[in-house]
């Protein structure tokens, strides 16, 4: 197979690019192809710049194995979505020329057009006996996965996003190629974890081929400017240098602190001017944790209040005495209404004191980038602070140094649960909670609608919720 590399690459000629013309490949990008085409060496480690084209060379690679030898090869992806990018391309591909096309063995309910066109195929057979296969390894379905591969009798793996997959569950992968006297596995992705993705990339048995973004600018995949733009982006190091997390910042389980020590005795200790309107978020404890109100202005944050007080309906009034005397408006008021919160929230929206709802558990703005709400506003929290955003000099901040952060198998941002904090012996953060809800996205109010129940209100005056007095100052 090796001398055949120059017949080989007249082939990937025959492979087009969105526009039309021959597909060019790259340094980088021909020695991930070559592993895959000549199967050696046997293990192999891969982590490319974000947006590098792996995926792309993976495909044309396998479509060019598998049609010339009679084998099996299976994608295994952290996600569906994951695994679907290579199939896709595979599917895609095939049809560039009739040459690679006229290989395809389809079933009796299946056609080059339809397949063309749904691209919805797991499995894809060749006329010489060659097989490619794509699995999702979600937690949900690891033992469907193990089951599936045994039964495909696989001895090629390419696994995408591996760092991102459970160490128990590539444990089994590898296991299980021990069936094959010939096997081959390559591992891809970007070392978010310090796992079985960094135990590979130290074993001198695999094979390394680590693409950054010099080499990237280099062979024009990437620009300067573009990543200059991405040096201030949350996971640079991870991204686009292809380096792991520092041991001191990670777990074995994947969990980092969002906030450092550092950093935050950085924004405690800065000296500003508060300007701006101000915004307040509300955090209510109940069972025994504090209910929490910070304020923060455009430059400066501050707790003005926190207390223990188990009695929540107390909590309505005191919410509307704070604004008054802070001159903050409903609509820029943010309470929690996850649990015992939700009971303070309708009680204020009962009296026409509209407050910002927030419910940390649904769905974030961007939700690509982010499980939920919480790790979204959380995020947008480190990044006020890192842009200058200033801190009150109180223990009570420090809490915010309890928040850990990891990525998921669909490479969303995560935070660890108050549930999982708890069995860690780590106290609520109702402080850090306040902070983080004022960075939540603001309701969408009909203001003369608001200033109407508010007026008509029995209670408006006497709980300080009188909307010309407020807005006036």
């Amino acid at each position: 197979m090796a001398d055949n590399l120059d017949k080989i690459y007249k082939l990937v000629k025959l492979f087009k690019t969105e526009s039309g013309e021959p597909l060019e490949i790259t340094p980088g990008q021909k020695q991930i192809f070559e592993t895959i085409i000549l199967r050696k060496p046997k293990r192999n480690w891969v982590s490319c710049i974000t947006q590098y084209g792996k995926s792309l060379i993976c495909s044309l690679a396998l479509i060019l194995r598998a049609e010339t030898f009679p084998e099996k090869w299976t994608i295994i992806g952290a996600t569906e979505k994951k695994t679907r990018i290579i199939m896709n391309y595979v599917i895609g591909h095939l049809f560039d020329n009739p040459l690679f096309s006229s290989q395809l063995e389809l079933d009796a309910d299946s056609s080059y057009d339809r397949l063309r066109r749904e691209r919805s195929k797991n499995r894809l057979t060749f006329k010489r006996g060659g097989e490619i296969q794509m699995l999702s390894a979600q937690a949900t379905n690891s033992r469907a996965v193990i089951n599936a591969v045994i039964g495909f009798g696989s001895q090629n793996i390419i696994i995408d996003d591996s760092s991102l997959l459970p160490d128990p569950l590539h444990s089994m992968i590898k296991r299980m190629l021990g069936g094959h006297k010939d096997n081959f596995l390559m591992d891809i992705g970007n070392p978010f974890r310090r796992n079985h993705f960094l135990r590979s990339y130290r074993d001198p048995k695999y094979n390394k081929i680590k693409i950054a973004y010099k080499q990237a600018i280099k062979e024009g995949r990437v620009t300067p400017e573009f990543i200059d733009e991405m040096r201030k982006e949350a996971f640079f190091d991870v991204l686009y240098e292809c380096n792991f997390p520092d041991a001191d910042s990670v777990d074995e389980k994947g969990w980092s602190f969002l906030f450092a020590d550092s950093f935050l005795e950085e924004a405690m200790n800065r000296q500003v001017t508060p300007k701006g309107k101000k915004r307040m978020g509300v955090d209510i404890g109940g069972g025994g944790c504090y209910n929490a109100y910070v304020i923060r202005t455009d430059n400066y944050a501050y707790l003005k209040h926190k207390n223990r007080n188990p009695d929540t309906m107390l909590e309505v009034g005191r919410i509307q005495e704070i604004a008054k005397e802070e001159h903050i408006l409903p609509q820029d008021i943010f309470v929690d209404d996850t649990g015992i919160g939700h009971g303070v929230s309708d009680r204020l929206c009962e009296l026409g004191f509209y407050v910002n709802r927030i419910i940390n558990g649904e769905a974030a703005e961007e939700s690509e980038r982010f499980i939920n709400t919480r790790v979204e506003i959380y995020w947008e929290a480190k990044e006020w602070l890192k842009n200058g955003g200033a801190l009150e000099n109180n223990s009570d901040f420090l809490q915010l140094l309890d928040i850990k952060f990891k990525v998921d198998s669909g490479r969303r941002v995560k935070l660890m649960s108050k549930e999982d904090m708890r069995k860690l012996g780590i106290e609520s953060p109702d402080v850090a909670d306040a902070f983080s809800l004022t960075f939540a996205p603001q309701a969408i109010f009909d203001i003369k609608e608001i200033e109407n129940d508010i007026n008509d209100s029995p209670d408006a005056v006497s709980t300080g919720a009188d909307w010309d007095q407020i807005e006036a100052q």
